[in-house]
């Protein structure tokens, strides 16, 4: 299983994720692509993005 655009405007809509252009360039990225020989579960891929996107908007937060 990989990822795609739709798969990611499903998080932004249904998790409430916050997923910026730049954001969501880089998990297509990493896991637009199956690592082969291996193959992402679904489960794999939802906690590893939710890492990353937790990570990034982190690394990235707007402090008023």
């Amino acid at each position: 299983m990989t990822i795609t655009r739709k798969w990611i405007e499903q998080l932004r809509s249904n998790c409430r994720l916050r997923i910026d252009a730049q954001l969501e360039e880089l998990i297509l990225a990493q896991y637009g692509v199956e690592p082969e020989p291996y193959e992402y579960s679904e489960q794999d891929l939802y906690e590893q993005i939710r890492k990353l996107i937790s990570q990034y908007n982190d690394e990235h937060a707007v402090y008023q």
